[in-house]
């Protein structure tokens, strides 16, 4: 009987020289580059950059990617309608659809570097379909991209109908070369699944909108911030998180499959946090995060069994301080994302081979058939 890996814990598909996650140290790198200073010292656009060609750009090599991005802003009449019909619908699920609406018709045989330019596309109308969505639901007009702003500020731009600050500039593009890639995730996976059959890179995006949606993956920042708010105050930590683990509950923002030391991007997190509330003195709710932070793992123990906090312990104060809805969270995390899944799926078909995974059959064989008026 062959071994079972459950989950795919510990299995490896594939080479890859996107990124790497240093579980054990609590490290992350793009491309070789620390995660540290990609989001103290990088552009959104330079991370995109990076990941589809390998290389950070030169100055000419960035003017002309940004420009080639904020170029594919724009949506379509079509995928507009597919909004304007799902303002009901929940955020993700309308993301979804409307990447997918973007799909343009290819010509002639498959295309790598068609695909790849399809995949830059996706990346720049995210924000648009995003900030599109968010006001239509909320009753008010849309507002055209711009392509004067940053990939960041143009997001805000649109979402709120005014410039961000440099602060506020910065967070959110901090935030989204944070998320941009971690290695062979669950939505990861997915989306090279599909890229293997040949799919086109819309299918594949739209695969890994799919798989970043559930409250195990990319869906879990709701829940943090529906902790803290009962929580309430540092005070009443102790009580909250004992009556969590005597009830075997699970603590929201702990645990990852890959890491057992803190995530290297909530330091980053709390830092942008930080300079959001010094700006605009938004009651800080820093002190109560790094409480739970330290009961869960120091006083009640759950570092020794290497359970720390991930980002989505610190991210969606973030988006809070940025005024964003907490039902988008995990729309802000696949805008980001995308250039991940569009990366890794290029690096797939380098040297593709469809990925078929195989189960082990425990069923009963040789049954006998019955008719059906006999049953």
């Amino acid at each position: 009987m062959p071994e079972i890996h459950k989950g795919l814990e510990g299995v490896y598909i594939d080479e890859s020289n996107i990124s790497r996650v240093f579980g054990d140290e609590g490290k992350l790198t793009y491309r070789g580059y620390w995660i540290d200073d990609l989001a103290q010292h990088s552009t959104y656009e330079e991370v995109v950059y990076l990941l589809l060609y390998g290389e950070l750009p030169d100055q000419e090599e960035l003017d002309a990617f940004t420009n080639q991005l904020a170029s594919h802003r724009e949506i379509s009449d079509t995928t507009r309608n597919v909004i304007d019909g799902m303002a009901d619908a929940g955020p993700m699920d309308v993301l979804r659809t409307a990447v997918s609406s973007t799909a343009e018709a290819t010509e002639g045989e498959f295309s790598v570097e068609e695909n790849r330019q399809h995949g830059i596309e996706i990346i720049a109308k995210v924000p648009t379909i995003l900030a599109y969505f968010n006001r239509v639901r909320n009753g008010e007009e849309p507002i055209k991209p711009r392509e004067d702003l940053s990939h960041a500020a143009n997001f805000y731009y649109m979402l709120h109908g005014e410039e961000p600050t440099e602060v506020q500039e910065h967070a959110v593009n901090t935030a989204m070369v944070l998320y941009a890639e971690h290695g062979m995730n669950a939505s990861t996976f997915t989306a090279v699944t599909i890229a293997s059959t040949q799919a086109n890179m819309y299918s594949a995006v739209t695969g890994g909108i799919g798989a970043l949606q559930g409250p195990l993956h990319g869906g879990a920042t709701e829940t943090v911030v529906d902790m803290l708010d009962d929580i309430g105050s540092a005070d009443s930590v102790a009580d909250w998180v004992d009556a969590r683990i005597d009830a075997h509950e699970k603590i929201p923002g702990f645990g990852h499959r890959v890491y057992r030391s803190v995530d290297p991007r909530c330091a980053q997190f709390a830092r942008v946090y930080q300079e959001l509330v010094d700006e605009d003195g938004e009651s800080a709710r820093l002190e109560l995060i790094e409480t739970v932070h330290e009961y869960v793992v120091e006083e009640k123990g759950l570092g020794e069994k290497g359970i720390y906090p991930n980002t989505d312990l610190y991210s969606g104060t973030v988006y809070s301080a940025l005024g964003i809805d907490p039902d988008l969270y995990t729309c802000m995390f696949t805008m980001a994302r995308v250039a991940g899944w569009v990366a890794h799926v290029l690096e797939q078909w380098e040297d593709n081979r469809i990925l078929r995974p195989r189960v082990e059959y425990t069923g009963e064989v040789g049954k006998e058939f019955v008719p059906v008026e006999e049953r």
